[in-house]
């Protein structure tokens, strides 16, 4: 009873917490693209039009030209029903940091139960605070939602591998829940492709052991609760499969193979706690400002505790054996799954920026987590690991109230518009949407 409890205090804070970051933040990508997120639930709000398209397709690098929008009404749903539960600019925050914290205590209920070596509290801790889990999942983006949903499907896809389960989930709602998650995932990011390779390996394993097609059939299953979401738009005459496939791929970028490392390196850091890409574009501004607030020292050990993690996670990439005898699947799978980004990024125009693989998170984390309990029984490993997640709470905390005086959120700085555009039910007052939006 003192256990249920404690959790019944603990997980409130933590979802403050994230929910203050949403609300006070400025967010990670550039303010327009959270305005036009957020624009396409305020016009389903004020106009009750169907939202038949969800997240704007950007031509990069830098005119931000609309192609397209993805298909599916379920990003405008997300954004715009909470409105009719209460009639307040924080509510689609409500929503959104409610199904992130969501995705992120069931992955790190999956990683307690492969890992009983770790502390629930570091596993459950680091989790919800580390910088990636943060900044990128509370506020309005198309990110706050699709990472939720690559918790889910990384989580069943694990379940759904006969020689790797651990036989918490059964086998039908493990694909069922692979479906549920894709096609709620299509309907927000086009990275859904990526797994494509991830699914097709699920299916032949179980086929292998069963020699029965009953994977593909709860996967459908799982997948159409969702797609009556999408169906709509499916049928509509201006719906254009051809140009929305089109857009994926730009031609080969040569340019992109000399990113190998740097691309690396940032998939690695989505486990670790890159804390200096926050606070400035550069080394001076981001020593000036943990200096300016003093209660942020704790950055100067998690900037550099950062750096090594990442290099410790590099250098697992090489050993053959620890405790786990799926520890060679995990390392092989994350440098596969790696591999395969990278190659991928040889064929768009865009830059291997971290939003274009940030849902792979979720498996970065799980092999993260393989790491960090190998070095468990180590005492000083132990101990700077604890340091660490102690040291990302109280930052991470001061960080929220050290960064609203700023204003610098799209909550803050908009909400007296929202509320306006809510009360006229005119969502233009807000913004207007891009030149070319399909809704």
């Amino acid at each position: 009873m003192s256990r249920y409890w404690k959790w019944c205090l603990v997980l409130p804070a933590f979802f403050a917490l994230r929910l203050a970051f949403g609300l006070w933040c400025e967010p990670v990508q550039p303010m327009s693209d959270e305005i036009q997120t957020y624009l396409l639930g305020v016009k389903y709000a004020t106009t009750g039009l169907w939202p038949y398209y969800g997240n704007d397709v950007i031509k990069p690098p830098e005119n931000l030209e609309l192609l397209t929008q993805d298909p599916g009404a379920l990003e405008g749903l997300l954004i715009g029903l909470p409105f009719r539960l209460w009639a307040s600019p924080a509510a689609p925050f409500i929503l959104a940091n409610l199904l992130s914290m969501a995705g992120f205590l069931f992955l790190a209920w999956y990683i307690s139960q492969r890992l009983p070596k770790l502390p629930v509290w570091f596993v459950l801790a680091w989790t919800l605070v580390a910088p990636w889990c943060v900044h990128y999942t509370t506020n309005i983006m198309e990110l706050s939602y699709s990472i939720p949903a690559a918790c889910l499907f990384f989580v069943a896809f694990f379940e759904s591998l006969p020689p790797y389960r651990l036989g918490k989930i059964p086998y039908p709602l493990a694909n069922g829940l692979m479906g549920l998650s894709l096609s709620w995932w299509v309907q927000l990011h086009r990275t859904w492709v990526m797994l494509l390779p991830l699914l097709a390996l699920s299916f032949y394993l179980q086929w292998k052991e069963s020699r029965k097609p009953t994977a593909p059939a709860f996967f459908v299953l799982g997948f159409l609760p969702f797609f009556f979401l999408l169906l709509p738009t499916f049928l509509m005459g201006s719906y254009q499969p051809a140009h929305q496939a089109s857009t994926f791929f730009y031609g080969f970028n040569s340019q992109n193979m000399a990113a190998f490392f740097k691309t690396l390196a940032q998939f690695f850091a989505l486990a670790c706690f890159e804390m200096p890409r926050f606070i400035g574009i550069s080394t001076a501004g981001r020593v000036q400002y943990l200096k300016d607030h003093w209660l942020l020292v704790p950055g100067l050990y998690l900037w550099y505790m950062g750096f090594l993690q990442v290099l410790v996670l590099w250098a697992f990439l090489f050993v053959k054996k620890t405790a786990h005898p799926e520890w060679v699947f995990i390392r092989n799978l994350t440098w596969l799954v790696f591999l395969w980004f990278y190659g991928c990024f040889l064929f768009t125009i865009k830059n291997p920026d971290v939003n274009t693989f940030v849902e792979m998170l979720p498996l970065v984390m799980l092999y993260s987590f393989y790491v960090w309990e190998s070095l468990w029984e180590k005492v000083w490993p132990r101990r700077l690991l604890v340091l660490l997640v102690l040291s990302a709470l109280l930052f991470q905390t001061c960080y929220v109230f050290v960064e609203k005086p700023f204003a610098k959120s799209f909550y803050l700085q908009n909400e007296e518009k929202i509320t306006r555009a809510l009360a006229e039910k005119n969502y233009t007052l807000l913004a207007e949407r891009r030149p070319g939006y399909l809704y």
